[in-house]
């Protein structure tokens, strides 16, 4: 079996490394002068819409001043869509009609500050989100220079020998695309697009080593990854790559906070792979996480739970209703590793058949 996916910092960079399995309130935008919002696209008025908000109508919609506007080719995936329902064209910028190149160059720092927004904008060099209370929207991440195994966006702020110092206020990432297209593969392929924790919701994301990473989430804030489509992950030499991980999530601190992978499609098909979703608690305790509606594809195991490195995964780690594509190694495994449990919930998880009702193919076996 191959090995699998480790993070580690080195000289306070987060780099890839190899680990073997037993078994296998609203943000206020800051004053013109550092505002990072978009004159072109005004940033959102309420919070960051939920599952269950409205989707956009289809129909064609009149315009106070000009007749008839015809909406965009494409739309986004109806609010509450499973990951099996995704496409390049219903997520992030291209759901909106808009791609990265027809975006105006932000100018603001790498490092906004607390109560920044940022909307409609293509940002060419990576962030720093610490300062938190920070939204990212309708935007294209794609830097043109970037450090070899450096996130492309990263909630982290300064590090230490072993450790870096976790953001203490929500950042919110929506309707973008996270792209490292710019950059070559041996740069990238140890690199997540997103790092630390936060809210990402339809975004594309494509172009990296690695795509969503949970790594560093401290002790009080929630994470949530809502439909968003992963794909094009790249690798290069001795990389081993996931579609997103999660490596801590502990509740000693805050036994409320929750963890949500939630109707996202992960593809990590680039011939080093760990999976589509790869959970390992190689930082510290995990727990309080649920995997519902996705669509989880490519080589490696499509969903893996590990215990190792003197952590433990919880009681409640829930699975839900998710499709796999069940190539690689298969759909799932679990690692117990010192844990006398497994998942606490594995419920209506089918190998995915697009010609199926719901795309439910056979069963996915309990792991």
């Amino acid at each position: 079996m191959r090995p699998r996916l480790a993070l580690l910092l080195t000289g306070g960079v987060i780099v890839l490394a190899a680990c073997s399995p037993t078994k296998a309130a609203q943000p206020t935008p800051v004053a013109e002068s550092s505002s990072a919002t978009s004159t072109s696209i005004p940033s959102s008025s309420s919070e960051a819409p939920s599952s269950s908000s409205a989707a956009p109508s289809s129909t064609t919609t009149k315009s106070a001043t000009n007749g008839p506007v015809k909406p965009p080719a494409n739309s986004p995936a109806p609010a509450g869509s499973p990951g099996w329902k995704l496409t390049q064209a219903n997520t992030g910028l291209a759901a909106h009609g808009l791609n990265c190149d027809s975006l105006p160059l932000y100018t603001g720092p790498g490092a906004p500050a607390a109560g920044t927004v940022i909307s409609g904008k293509r940002v060419e060099q990576a962030l720093t989100l610490f300062a938190g209370n920070i939204t990212i929207e309708k935007s294209c991440i794609r830097p043109k220079n970037l450090g070899e195994t450096a996130p492309l966006i990263t909630t982290n702020g300064p590090c230490g020998s072993n450790s870096c110092q976790v953001t203490g206020a929500p950042v919110t990432i929506r309707d973008s695309n996270i792209d490292g297209s710019a950059l070559s593969a041996k740069t990238i392929a140890g690199s997540c697009a997103f790092l630390g924790v936060g809210t990402l919701q339809r975004n594309y994301i494509s172009g990296m080593g690695s795509g969503i990473c949970f790594y560093n989430t401290g002790s009080s804030l929630s994470g949530l990854a809502e439909g968003n489509y992963v794909r094009g992950l790249r690798s290069d030499g001795e990389s081993h790559n996931d579609g997103a991980t999660v490596r801590d999530f502990p509740l000693d601190k805050n036994a409320g906070r929750t963890l949500t992978f939630r109707n996202n499609r992960i593809d990590c098909s680039t011939g080093n792979d760990t999976g589509a979703l790869f959970i390992q608690t190689y930082g510290g305790d995990i727990d309080n996480v649920t995997v519902e509606g996705n669509l989880l594809e490519g080589g490696g195991y499509q969903l893996g739970l590990e215990s190792g490195f003197d952590n433990l995964y919880g009681r409640n780690m829930k699975s839900i209703n998710n499709r796999f594509s069940g190539t690689g190694w298969g759909a799932a495994y679990v690692s117990q590793k010192g844990a006398s449990y497994k998942w606490a919930v594995w419920q209506d998880n089918y190998l995915h058949d697009a010609n199926a009702p719901d795309a439910k193919g056979k069963p996915a076996g309990t792991p």
